[in-house]
């Protein structure tokens, strides 16, 4: 993002010792990305190119490490996956997981800001949404690091296993607090 990468210029330039880490895409905002598709099996979204998601809790690991091990002095390699996919792969994906169909149909950036619009999100959600689109078909996100897993100590998790993970804690969440469970 460029209010990233002018914050890194702006602490580099005021000569004061910093770490800042470069996070790749949070693996729950594909979940955003996707929109409704869970509840209506479209997954309505413009041309996209491959993102390397990452996990918030694998990014602590890392900040953990980096702040206690005093590894890096400056800007830190990239902490990203070593997987990259796309919207049609996430697709797929999510239609394994929940064992029901989740269709990719690929919209253009007009139709996508319209039906953002018409949803009331604000213009500058919809241009942040749209510029990332946009900016993922430029393979700008499409790079894989292997410093996250050399941080963590292991294969950091893949999409699968993130939406598997998220979909039983749900399931979990919503049992548990059900009001209709028996208790005892």
């Amino acid at each position: 993002m460029n209010v990233h990468a002018a914050t890194e210029e702006m602490v580099k330039a005021s000569g004061v010792a910093f770490t800042s880490l470069r996070n790749g895409f949070y693996t729950a905002s594909a979940m955003m990305w996707m929109g409704d598709a869970l509840d209506t099996g479209e997954l309505i979204a413009p041309e996209d190119g491959p993102v390397a998601w990452t996990t918030h809790s694998e990014l602590a690991e890392a900040t953990a490490v980096i702040l206690t091990e005093q590894r890096y002095d400056g800007i830190t390699p990239h902490l990203k996956a070593s997987e990259a996919i796309d919207m049609d792969k996430i697709a797929s994906i999510t239609s394994k997981v929940l064992d029901r169909p989740i269709r990719r149909i690929v919209v253009s950036d007009d139709e996508y800001r319209n039906h953002l619009t018409s949803r009331g999100l604000p213009e500058a959600m919809i241009n942040m949404l749209t510029g990332m689109f946009q900016a993922s078909r430029l393979g700008l996100f499409s790079q894989t690091h292997s410093a996250l897993e050399n941080l963590i100590g292991r294969s950091p998790v893949n999409f699968t296993n993130f939406l598997k993970t998220r979909f039983i804690n749900n399931t979990l969440t919503l049992k548990k607090k059900s009001p209709l469970r028996p208790r005892g």
